[in-house]
């Protein structure tokens, strides 16, 4: 009777199928890879140096916009940095071939809060073929500008061409600085309500001073007359220490 009760619980218990019962297929589903590889080029703005600044007040707040084929990017505003900023930023570019895209277009533009953003330097960089042949570049290339053609400084590149996941996405835009994007309600403020006596009195004060850069000031300070002279004063004072250095 033992050995029967064990024999009985060893078997496992089997239910009949019901006879309208179809066994369905089973279909494996694979989840698509995240990204898809593909050939393109690989570019990091370094650095630069530039030879002038554009800024009548306080130093300039470059950012760099770097178009290749069809596709445009552009850092983030390394602020304060006027004549030598850094971005070391990658940037992966694909190409349908190597023959699409042998050159690229680097614009240094510096951002300005009220008005429109200047474009202080610019460069037209031929991609080589040892490029594509498995060499990396790493080079300074010259800027033009108002100073002349390849005198307003240079920028640190460096570009290779490989496979890798494009995860990129053109038109990258962080502004100085505003770390998200504005509300879609946002507006900017209004220009600050300069007083032709304020002028007057500043032009009093600073004689060789013209009116258009004590206007430029003003608007700088938001209006602001102490702040507007003692910004003058600064410009003046480094403007002296230059003549006696030179």
């Amino acid at each position: 009777k033992q050995w029967y009760q064990r024999r009985v619980r060893a078997q496992p218990m089997q239910h009949p199928r019901p006879q309208h019962y179809v066994q369905q297929p089973v279909t494996v589903v694979q989840s698509p890879a995240p990204y898809t590889p593909q050939a393109g080029l690989s570019i990091t703005v370094a650095q630069a140096v530039l030879n002038k600044s554009y800024t009548l007040i306080g130093s300039m707040d470059p950012y760099v916009r770097l178009k290749v084929g069809h596709n445009t990017y552009e850092t983030f505003t390394h602020g304060g940095a006027d004549k030598t900023p850094c971005w070391n930023k990658v940037y992966h570019c694909p190409l349908p071939n190597t023959h699409s895209v042998r050159t690229v277009s680097v614009e240094i533009f510096d951002e300005k809060a009220l008005t429109e953003d200047q474009r202080i330097a610019y460069a037209k960089i031929a991609v080589p073929d040892s490029v594509f042949q498995g060499h990396t570049l790493d080079e300074w290339f010259p800027l033009s500008g108002k100073l002349g053609e390849g005198k307003e400084g240079s920028i640190n590149l460096i570009i290779s061409y490989t496979t890798m996941p494009m995860i990129t996405l053109p038109y990258q835009r962080i502004h100085y600085p505003y770390m998200g994007a504005a509300p879609e309600h946002f507006t900017p403020p209004p220009p600050p309500e300069i007083k032709e006596s304020d002028v007057t009195a500043i032009k009093d004060m600073f004689p060789e001073v013209d009116k258009e850069v004590i206007r430029t000031v003003l608007e700088s300070k938001h209006g602001n007359l102490d702040s507007a002279v003692a910004a003058i004063l600064d410009i003046m004072g480094s403007g002296d220490s230059n003549q006696r250095q030179n």
